[in-house]
């Protein structure tokens, strides 16, 4: 027990440390807009997940489960519920990339458009 009580301090210390090294609050962080988390273009996205890039396959699955069901702006896309959703995710973006094109695309945008069409929302 004496040993899960450092655990939790040393715990408690690395997360206080990473709270004050923050450059800004997370609250004026959430007013920014998508375009200071797109890092990847879709062209950048579809040639990772081509060579089965575990990093890009993250990207993926964070930006499709933080967009997923209804929107302000009225889009809406599940997300598969199957053991597999990762694999058909992957699939489903690189048969959609060749199709689009579209080289002023961001990696969210591309990922939102195709999850949109593939995926809709199927509002009773």
């Amino acid at each position: 027990m004496k040993n899960n009580n450092v655990l939790v301090g040393a715990l408690v210390i690395c997360v206080a440390g990473c709270a004050l090294a923050l450059p800004e609050p997370a609250a004026a962080q959430t007013g920014e807009t998508h375009d200071n988390y797109a890092f990847m273009s879709a062209q950048d996205l579809y040639d990772a997940l081509s060579q089965e890039s575990q990093v890009a396959l993250g990207y993926l699955l964070g930006i499709v489960d933080a967009r997923k069901g209804p929107q302000s702006d009225g889009s809406c896309y599940t997300v598969p519920w199957q053991s597999d959703a990762d694999e058909v995710l992957v699939s489903a973006y690189l048969e959609y990339w060749p199709d689009v094109v579209d080289f002023s695309l961001t990696a969210p945008d591309a990922l939102i458009h195709m999850m949109q069409n593939r995926f809709p929302c199927h509002i009773q």
